[in-house]
This record gives C-alpha cells, sequence and structure tokens, in this order.
C-alpha cells in the first residue's frame, strides 16, 4: 500500500501565528514609546494623538482602541515611571535603619534623579500645568509605605505623626522635582544637594522626637 508523503513544511495555515495577546502587547507599548518621546519634546499640551499615531505606524483609529485620548496615555506613562520609581525605593525604605541620615537622603534622591534622567517625559508630565491625578490606593499605599519606614528609624513616632511626616517628605520631593525642572542644566546637580541636605535635616528632626 502506498504511504501519502508528508511535507516538511506545514500549509500556511498551520504556520505559527504571533498570538494576538502579544501583537496587542507590542502596540501598546509602541505607542507609550512614541507619547513618552513626543511628551518630552514638545510637552503634553502640543502633543496631538494624530502625531502619536503617525510616529507609530498607526492608524488613528487603532490608537483611540487603546486610549480615548491623550490625557489616558499621560495617566499610564505617570503610572510606568511611579512604578518604578517605588521599585527603586522599597528596599531603600527596607534599609532605613541601617543607613544614617544622609545616606537614605542621598540615594532617595539619587534613584529618582535616575527615572527623571531615563524618563524625561516624567518631569515634563509631573510638573505640568495639567494634573494628572493617580490611583488614590496607590498614592496613600505610598505614603503608609514611608510612613512605617521613618517609625523604624524613629520608634518614638506616632501612626498620626509618621504619616504626617511622610507627607511632608512627599511634597520635600515634588518640589524638588518643580525646581530641578526650571533650572539650567548647570544648576541642577546643586538643586540636587541642597534637597539631599534638607531631606537628612529633616530626617534628623523627625528622629530626634
Amino acid at each position: 500500500m502506498r504511504v501519502p508523503s508528508v511535507s516538511s513544511n506545514p500549509p500556511k495555515s498551520m504556520s505559527r501565528r504571533e498570538p494576538q495577546q502579544d501583537r496587542a502587547t507590542r502596540r501598546l507599548e509602541r505607542f507609550l514609546e512614541v507619547a513618552e518621546d513626543l511628551f518630552a519634546e514638545v510637552g503634553f499640551e502640543a502633543a496631538t494623538m494624530t502625531a502619536v499615531a503617525e510616529r507609530s505606524g498607526s492608524s488613528i483609529g487603532a490608537l483611540y482602541n487603546y486610549f480615548p485620548d491623550k490625557t489616558a496615555l499621560a495617566k499610564a506613562l505617570l503610572e510606568k515611571y511611579r512604578t518604578k520609581i517605588l521599585a527603586l525605593w522599597t528596599p531603600l525604605l527596607e534599609r532605613i535603619g541601617e543607613l544614617s541620615h544622609r545616606q537614605f537622603a542621598e540615594q532617595m534622591v539619587e534613584r529618582l534623579i535616575d527615572v527623571v534622567t531615563a524618563h524625561p517625559a516624567y518631569l515634563q508630565l509631573s510638573t505640568s500645568p495639567i494634573k494628572f491625578p493617580g490611583d488614590p490606593a496607590a498614592r496613600q499605599s505610598l505614603r503608609s509605605t514611608i510612613a512605617d519606614a521613618l517609625r523604624r528609624k524613629a520608634p518614638a513616632l506616632s501612626k498620626e505623626d509618621a504619616m504626617l511626616c511622610a507627607n511632608v517628605l512627599v511634597q520635600m520631593i515634588k518640589g524638588l522635582k518643580t525646581l530641578y525642572t526650571e533650572a539650567a542644566p548647570k544648576d541642577q546637580p546643586r538643586v540636587v544637594a541642597e534637597f539631599q541636605q534638607l531631606l537628612a535635616m529633616y530626617l534628623k528632626n523627625i528622629s530626634a522626637r
């Protein structure tokens, strides 16, 4: 009996296709990558959804399938940056008891500046007159994490005082971002150094209570 030959090349219909979810993820990341570059170049207000679509090599309709407007793009990027900052800060906060006030302050600010340097759009968006409020639960979680770390550094702090201090610390970081954005490049290292000293002095004051 003759045995039918089997081709070593499967029919096109049997060829492996890239999973739809993988393609969607790659397209989403491409949109975010292009939006990040555009926001860094021209700022949020001057950027347009049309420009993002064109640079991405996609239709405007495809972009709208993922993001209803450029505010949604900005929020997605800011959430990405916040996640990176938290990932850098968390191990540092866990080691706060091992570090001097100066060491902790220097490293906390340095890790923030690392993200700022790697993602120029971060400062454009986080210091923009247009506000992009994040997830309230995430904001509260960050402050609680900082407050818990402060209580490990200064056990005499009450929970209420620790949360207040955490909020003050977060506001100091916001002030750093604003002044860093406004400063000329040659002055930015001085801004960083001043805030590192300010933060170290504040931590020392907290520990002395």
